[in-house]
């Protein structure tokens, strides 16, 4: 049957309606009580695996940054970068183990969700094998799912926000201490020919301004609730407290911490934040100091000796030098099997004792240094007669140059020695070591550096 062209037209028309879209899933947030509606955890995971996979790096680049720095530092200066090492490697520190062990935490609490949401109802005790009396003491023993949730969520919390305080607070702290040290730097470059002399008078300077802080923070703690608040007394302190807080940019990291503290239990909060604080030093003075000074041993080789006269020392030879940065300090060959025509023997220069040392056995070099010369004559055989040179029990007095170590960057003089006519085989170099600025009474001479090398 054919359609009329009214119905034709009709048809034309109608369409066939867009299919409705699919609801949107349903939402997950706050399925329990123990989940916040808001997924603040979910920003805290990818805050701690970004800050942890950048900064774990750091302190490696850290401690070559310092040691490349410490051989080229005199002693104000190397003051100044000792202290920024410590202060940013606890910082580093407090940083990489907080977020580490938030994200452990936060890894937990998330494996305790998903138990919790799988059996909701928890433990079946009634499943259990033990006995009755057993069973009783571990139900009235266990925590629940709840109680593990909550109590992690919160733990998580407090170390992601506390990380960030302790960090900026090592970082105020270097900024204070980086003001004394560079004071002091200037106060020996300038006025005091002793950095130990200058440390000591920028402490009194410090303790000058810090001292009243101090005073009126024992006062206030002690005596502040019998003070008339308009009384003398009350408004100096009051000053006292209004000057710190403007000078201070503690506000950075004060209220991160004091809330943290004041809300643990009384009279802890300073010992916890104490014992904190000594952890990071501790493992920074014991993995960074000692154990890598050696004088924290963990290896079998107690019965062995560290150099002396039998040994080989890989610090001597420049294709063998790892990564002890006391080696900057050594002289050193070009190898310990010699193949070519001449030993180049390099003597390190020691910012930290050389220039005193020249000023007093060699008054007349350090003065023409200090006008201005070029070519630096005098200092060179200054540096040399400090240093004598044996080889093979022979004093040798060979040409001298300075020169920079390409790698490292370190100064010092150098000389070129020929071998031929040495016997094949061992041969000595003996180098006297740098005499010490302040000589003790009945102290015996250092003994010198053995180098050993091969034709």
């Amino acid at each position: 049957m054919s359609l009329t062209s009214d119905a034709q037209i009709a048809i034309e028309k109608l369409h066939v309606a867009d299919p409705e879209p699919p609801p949107p899933p349903p939402s997950t947030l706050g399925q329990t009580p123990h989940e916040p509606t808001v997924r603040p955890w979910e920003l805290e995971l990818l805050i701690s695996g970004a800050l942890v996979f950048s900064l774990i790096q750091l302190p490696g680049q850290l401690d070559a940054w310092y040691n490349g720095l410490r051989p080229t530092l005199d002693t104000g200066w190397l003051m100044a970068v000792a202290m920024a090492w410590f202060y940013v490697k606890m910082a580093l520190y407090a940083l990489v183990g907080g977020f580490i062990l938030h994200m452990g935490i936060r890894g937990y609490w998330v494996g305790v969700i998903g138990i919790e949401a799988v059996f909701p109802n928890g433990i079946r005790w009634e499943r259990m094998r033990s006995g009755p009396i057993m069973r009783e003491i571990s139900r009235a023993r266990t925590p629940s799912l709840q109680s593990l949730i909550d109590r992690a969520d919160r733990l998580a919390s407090m170390i992601f926000g506390g990380a960030f305080g302790l960090a900026l607070m090592f970082v105020y702290s270097l900024s204070v201490g980086g003001f004394l040290v560079l004071g002091a730097v200037a106060l020996s470059r300038w006025a005091v020919d002793d950095p130990v002399v200058a440390i000591m008078i920028m402490e009194g300077v410090l303790f000058l301004f810090l001292g009243p802080l101090l005073i009126a923070g024992m006062v206030d703690r002690r005596f502040g609730d019998r003070l008339d608040p308009d009384g003398l007394p009350a408004r100096i302190i009051r000053r006292i407290g209004l000057l710190s807080t403007r000078l201070s940019p503690s506000a950075l990291f004060t209220p991160l911490l004091f809330t943290l503290l004041t809300n643990l239990r009384a009279r802890r909060h300073s010992t916890i934040l104490l014992l904190i604080v000594t952890g990071f030093m501790a493992v920074v003075m014991g993995k960074d100091i000692l154990f890598s000074s050696g004088a924290i041993r963990t290896d079998g080789y107690a019965l062995l000796p560290d150099g002396g006269a039998m040994s080989v020392r890989p610090g001597f030879y420049a294709d063998q030098r790892g990564g002890d940065p006391d080696d900057a300090k050594l002289p050193e060959i070009q190898a310990d099997m010699v193949r070519d025509p001449y030993v180049r023997l390099f003597i390190p220069y020691a910012p930290r004792r050389h220039p005193t040392l020249i000023r007093r056995r060699c008054p007349a070099a350090a003065r023409a240094a200090a006008a201005g010369s070029t070519d630096g004559a005098g200092v060179l055989a200054c540096m040399a007669a400090l240093q004598p040179v044996t080889l093979n029990g022979k004093p040798l007095r060979p040409a001298w140059r300075f020169y920079t170590q390409p790698e490292s960057g370190v100064r010092g003089i150098v000389s070129y020695i020929p071998v031929a006519g040495l016997a094949r085989g061992e041969n000595v170099l003996e180098v006297v070591p740098l005499p010490s600025i302040r000589v003790e009474k009945n102290e015996k001479p250092a003994s010198p550096y053995r180098i050993p090398f091969w034709l």
